[in-house]
């Protein structure tokens, strides 16, 4: 049987290779920015996504985030998207469950 495709969207290097080791029964696909996750997205239709809202070319804000999250859901509408978001950004992750996000986690994300 083969692992579901978690794809995590996140801009951070060391952030995603903990992703990966923590995920050991999902097969963790890796994207950086935008235009990389719509590629991975499309090209293996993964099960479920881990989306950071601060993703270059504007980690410090959410823009990015927010169109990453509209593109998402156009390719897989019941795609599950989890965003993960820093501390006192409550207000983002709120309108991203509006948006379509299934729920949200707060950074650091607690991997246990």
């Amino acid at each position: 049987m083969s692992r579901p495709k978690l794809l995590v969207i996140e801009d951070d290097i060391a952030l995603s290779a903990q992703y990966r080791w923590a995920f050991p029964n999902c097969r963790v696909l890796l994207a950086g920015n935008r235009d990389e996750a719509e590629k991975v997205a499309r090209a293996e239709l993964p099960a479920v996504t881990l989306l950071d809202l601060g993703l270059p070319p504007d980690p410090e804000g959410v823009t990015e985030g927010f169109a990453t999250l509209a593109m998402l859901t156009k390719i897989s509408p019941r795609m599950p998207i989890i965003v993960a978001s820093g501390q006192g950004q409550r207000e983002h992750t709120l309108r991203a469950i509006g948006l379509g996000a299934y729920d949200f986690c707060e950074k650091p994300v607690d991997l246990a």
